[in-house]
């Protein structure tokens, strides 16, 4: 989902400017002098303000919508934070950047390609192939992400690991958190929530599925319109994705998808593609996902609106659209 570090500046054309070497350097040097700082406390209040301008900076790189360009900057992006953070454990940006950047990795680039490898036509020479890489990298990302949430939380809830692990401990844990706690929150809960719903076959997979709704009915309490609403579109395809024995709940999952509207608007295009996926795959309303799908590939004006989430949203669109047959047998 939208998640680098840095937004490319734009020449007049609309075509993204690349970042001149001397800048590079500059930015390069400020990190240096910041990792050898003499004075502890000098090289804390440096690399605290650079952590909350890359915070303050992440946002921008959603006006991006060059999936391949994106994919190559991730993982530098993601070692540069992980190189601050040795210096700075406790500091808690810098934590939920690493959370938001993993997810976002997985999310955006192994989902779809797991996605596509999974959903291969049996007659597809290639079918099924990656499968297990793909699904052991979004493992292992995912997983990373929420790790680095919770440490997060521990650092002004010490205790939270615990308490999240305990069922009966959750509820009053999670009402204990407020709107400063809503970054580490949503991305604890989006990480593990992803995480669950790659291995629903594992039932120590579905273990995390409780803590991880309750994060996100928690965020939707304190700011429903948080990161463009999507705790609903978790909650709406946590509601749909799972049977009824398991959790499942189709009214619950249309619900959200109706309050995800309501908050991010029509041009939101992951709403649409999740709905198709998990609502309407589990009601099995074959022509209403392919008619809605088939939108979501036809309308280019929504771009302007989330030019980088609608890049891969358009994406998982086609994906679901070629394994319709298997959808739907």
């Amino acid at each position: 989902m939208g998640f680098g570090i840095m937004k490319k500046p734009k020449l007049r054309n609309g075509s993204a400017a690349v970042f001149k070497p001397n800048f590079m350097a500059g930015l390069l040097s400020v990190i240096f002098l910041a990792l050898t700082a003499q004075s502890c406390s000098i090289k804390n209040i440096m690399l605290d303000e650079m952590a909350s301008v890359i915070e303050k900076g992440m946002p921008a790189f959603e006006a991006e919508n060059d999936l391949p360009f994106l994919e190559k900057a991730f993982p530098a992006n993601i070692k540069l934070l992980e190189t601050l953070l040795v210096s700075r454990p406790d500091n808690g940006r810098l934590l939920t950047l690493l959370s938001r950047m993993y997810a976002g990795y997985a999310f955006a680039f192994f989902e779809g390609r797991l996605d596509r490898a999974a959903m291969a036509r049996p007659s597809d020479p290639n079918g099924g192939s990656g499968v297990e890489y793909h699904r052991a990298a979004l493992n292992r990302y995912y997983q990373k992400g929420a790790e680095y949430a919770l440490l997060a939380l521990e650092l002004s809830y010490p205790g939270s690991r615990k308490q999240l692990s305990r069922v009966t401990a959750i509820e009053s844990f999670m009402n204990r958190l407020t709107p400063k706690d809503l970054p580490a929150l949503f991305w604890y809960g989006f990480n593990m929530g992803a995480y669950v719903n790659q291995n629903r076959d594992s039932m120590k997979a579905i273990a995390k599925a409780f803590p991880a709704e309750k994060a996100m009915l928690r965020v939707v309490e304190l700011d429903e319109t948080y990161y463009h609403g999507s705790a609903h579109l978790f909650l709406m395809i946590n509601y749909a994705a799972r049977p009824p024995m398991m959790g499942g709940r189709p009214e619950k999952s249309l619900y959200h998808y109706h309050r995800l509207k309501s908050v991010a608007g029509e041009h939101f295009l992951l709403g649409d593609v999740y709905f198709a996926r998990y609502y309407l795959h589990r009601t099995q309303n074959r022509e209403q996902f392919e008619k809605m799908l088939t939108s979501v590939v036809g309308d280019r004006a929504a771009h302007a609106h989330y030019p980088l989430l609608n890049a891969v949203a358009v994406n998982r669109a086609k994906i679901y659209l070629k394994a319709v047959d298997q959808l739907f047998d």
